[in-house]
């Protein structure tokens, strides 16, 4: 939020520098993000009048303009077409600073010295974003009857200081000058100025002849309408303008602009209609089933049914607490005004905003919450703002509809507790008067209990643990004593899983790999891309940050091959990465929470094969106490057909491993070959031991035997592997693959597969007698169940 300090002092003498004041106002809760000076660089720039415009007798296009700035009178020379004899403009006189740093000088223009310069808007350091076209393409012309030979830095508010106050979200009673000026006030112990309201006692409601309100929905909270009769639609007075333009707010007119003033000193939204153009003497706040109407900004905006909308009693004139409808805009031609001031439900309001994509300045208030009892005040304050500038006239009388008028909220409040939950020692006195500085209403009987009464604005304040807090930060934290943390500590550390996972992370980086941490969300077009139905079980977000996050994401490749498409496409031309993270799906039992698993994702491009990646998983396996982890054809359809399978331990599946399929490979713009490899990661620890036992190395030799298979070259190595092992009894102790063979003496569809099969004995030499019944046995085997024969 941006707070004039100009603005800010008019209810607070803050002498202190701006730094100073923003450091305070920062150690007691409201903390100040940037300082900014609206143009801190110009200098000499003063208002003059152009008495006289004279044709430069050298120049078609150039104008010689007598210009009075109060203490003498001057030439200057300029192009400018929106100038006049009468207008009062800012000159920047000889030796004068311009926003962009220039100095400036004396001119000669064909033979005609300019003493200065006139200055537009951008030269003036001002934002040139609230302003139109047609006031930015020309010089920038004052109102009448602004002083001359005045500093513009004085009349024009540029050497204000904008400060950029982040506000969190429960405390709505700040989003104003006035409520800046209360934090203020507290903070520095200063007593605060007050404002002027429309205060005449009126003797007779003639606002009912007009009017009647009606609200039919409890999400109108609280809703006040007065009537004016328009006198004048003109711009503001410039002191209005000047505080709107620092608070990042374009004028717009004398009626609107009192209603954002209003808004920005007060926290109150307001919206003024234009009387004649409801075609009616009613106003009901309803939703409605209309599906569309066109709001102030000329887009035409998609309704439903759950939206509060300000209806004429048949047709939306506002969408309620967001921004009014181009059908009851004001105009020049309007002659009775409706000034609305009215509280909405906050979740209705956000809601609404969403569904529309409408955020305003009114909406953004309203989502954190405005007090009910501020509605009145500031429909006080704009009728008096209104009647003052001379735009309106006040027809008599008020409608207030209040169905449910705010309690005020009673807490006793404990000093010792409170002493003792903070670690101070204040009296009783002592802490009344702090919670009196924050315009709590106090009430003590040394009785060491206070009982205190929360104003309606301070909607946050529910608990004495908030009263306590609110204690603390105007003590002040830095004030508040240093003590040593007591109770009993322990020695942490890492569980068993926790340290498993830091092991793997060691190994997988010792052996080349990259660590990456990608966002847990992701959307049905990314899913999409994987060339994969999609899950039944999808866990959606109720309020994402955007459709591209829209859903939590059920498998860690996508954004795996997300790394590596963005790797890719910054040329690097190969790449190990790996994360451990968790992936979600639905839990269909009720109020329950989705079901998080953890996986680890492996992936490779560029030198990279198949073969490597699953040489990398078998040593994972090894690391975790996984002896001969299985490699079954098949997985899900992001890998390619015939170039993936599932892996196995103990026949407990722990995840899949395979090239990307080349229609993922296009829609993730990827490495022609592209590997990768998803492990549960609960079922790769559970599966393993992480003890370690002591082997001897062996005492009596080894013996070796070479077999060559002859079978069909569909089945794969790893079957013929398996059957190997299992039949391979208590002195088969290594298998090795060393040769695939097809071709010439091999019958077509077959292949050759030669192993190298190691025997040892622990406890004495091996013979034949005890080998070759072994081997007998694996070749049954083979035969039986693969139909494989021995090749001589």
């Amino acid at each position: 939020m941006l707070v004039s300090l100009n603005w800010l002092k008019e209810y607070v003498n803050i002498k202190q520098s701006p730094y100073d004041f923003g450091e305070c106002l920062t150690m007691s809760g409201t903390k100040v993000e940037t300082l900014t000076i609206v143009s801190d660089v110009i200098s000499d720039i003063y208002t003059g009048k152009i008495i006289k415009i004279d044709r430069h007798p050298n120049a078609d296009k150039l104008v010689v303009c007598t210009v009075d700035l109060g203490t003498d009178k001057r030439i200057i020379v300029t192009a400018a077409k929106n100038i006049y004899e009468g207008a009062i403009v800012p000159v920047a006189v000889d030796g004068a600073v311009i926003a962009n740093g220039t100095k400036l000088g004396v001119s000669d223009f064909r033979g005609i010295e300019s003493f200065g310069m006139f200055c537009s808007i951008e030269e003036l350091g001002m934002n040139t974003d609230l302003f139109s076209k047609e006031i930015m393409e020309g010089i920038y012309l004052l109102p009448e009857g602004t002083p001359i030979g005045m500093d513009i830095k004085e009349l024009l508010w540029l050497d204000d200081v904008i400060i950029d106050v982040e506000l969190t979200a429960n405390r709505a009673d700040c989003q104003s000058i006035i409520g800046i000026a209360r934090e203020s006030a507290a903070t520095l112990n200063l007593p605060m100025e007050g404002f002027k309201t429309y205060s005449k006692v009126e003797t007779n409601n003639e606002i009912v002849q007009y009017l009647n309100v009606t609200a039919e929905s409890d999400l109108c909270e609280r809703y006040i309408a007065k009537m004016l009769e328009v006198k004048k639609i003109e711009a503001s007075p410039l002191w209005i303008q000047v505080k709107l333009l620092n608070s990042g707010v374009r004028p717009i007119n004398n009626i609107v602009d009192v209603t954002n003033y209003v808004m920005l000193e007060l926290g109150q939204p307001l919206h003024a209609f234009d009387y004649e153009s409801l075609h009616s003497d009613r106003i009901v706040i309803k939703t409605t089933n209309d599906k569309e109407m066109v709001t102030l900004d000329a887009k035409e905006r998609v309704l439903d049914s759950s939206m509060l909308m300000i209806t004429n009693g048949i047709t939306p004139v506002a969408i309620a607490g967001i921004m009014g409808g181009e059908n009851s805009e004001i105009t020049e031609a309007t002659q009775q005004i409706i000034l609305e001031s009215a509280c909405f439900n906050k979740s209705s309001v956000r809601l609404t905003a969403k569904k529309l994509g409408l955020r305003t300045e009114a909406s953004a208030r309203f989502e954190k919450g405005v007090d009910p009892e501020l509605a009145m005040v500031a429909a006080m304050r704009a009728t008096w703002l209104l009647e003052e500038i001379g735009a309106c006239e006040v027809i008599e009388g008020l409608i207030d509809v209040y169905h449910h008028p705010v309690v005020s909220k009673k807490i006793s409040l404990d000093v010792a507790w409170v002493n003792g939950f903070i670690g101070i020692n204040l009296s009783e006195s002592e802490m009344a008067a702090l919670l009196r500085r924050l315009f709590f209403k106090v009430s003590s009987e040394n009785s060491g209990i206070l009982e205190i009464e929360v104003p309606s604005f301070r909607q946050d304040i529910e608990a004495r643990e908030d009263l306590a807090e609110e204690v603390a930060r105007i003590f002040g934290y830095d004030n508040i004593p240093s003590t040593i943390m007591g109770g009993t500590t322990m020695i942490g550390g890492k569980t068993a899983v926790q340290k498993y996972e830091d092991d793997l992370k060691s190994l997988l980086v010792g052996q080349g790999y990259f660590e990456t941490l990608t966002t847990s969300f992701t959307s049905e077009k990314r899913l999409l891309g994987l060339n994969s139905p999609m899950p039944l079980d999808l866990v959606p977000l109720i309020n994402p940050l955007g459709e591209e996050n829209s859903i939590m994401r059920p498998s860690l490749v996508g954004h795996q091959l997300e790394v590596i498409s963005l790797n890719y496409a910054r040329k690097n031309p190969f790449g190990r990465f790996f994360e451990f993270s968790n992936t979600y799906r639905k839990n269909e039992a009720k109020d329950s929470l989705p079901y998080e698993e953890k996986k680890l994702v492996l992936s490779t491009y560029g030198n990279e094969d198949y073969f490597e990646l699953k040489g990398m998983v078998e040593l994972l396996c090894a690391h975790t106490g996984i002896k001969n982890p299985s490699f079954i054809a098949g997985g899900s359809e992001f890998l390619h057909p015939g170039r993936r399978a599932l892996i196995y331990a103990n026949d407990v599946v722990l995840g899949e491993i395979g090239e990307i399929h080349p229609l993922v490979v296009k829609n993730y713009e990827l490495p022609k070959r592209t590997y990768v490899c998803e492990i549960s990661f609960t079922a790769l620890y559970e599966s393993g031991t992480m003890e370690e036992k002591f082997v001897e190395l062996p005492k009596f030799p080894g013996s070796n035997r070479d077999l060559a298979i002859q079978l069909k070259e569909t089945i794969p190595a790893a079957l013929v592997n398996d059957i190997i092992r299992k039949n391979g009894g208590n002195i088969l102790e290594s298998i090795e693959l060393f040769d695939v063979y097809t071709g010439e003496q091999i019958p077509e569809g077959y292949k050759s597969l030669a192993y190298a099969l190691n025997f040892r004995h622990q406890e004495r030499t091996l013979n034949d007698d005890d080998i070759n019944p072994v081997v007998e046995h694996i070749l049954a085997e083979l035969k039986s169940l693969l139909n494989a024969q021995l090749r001589e």
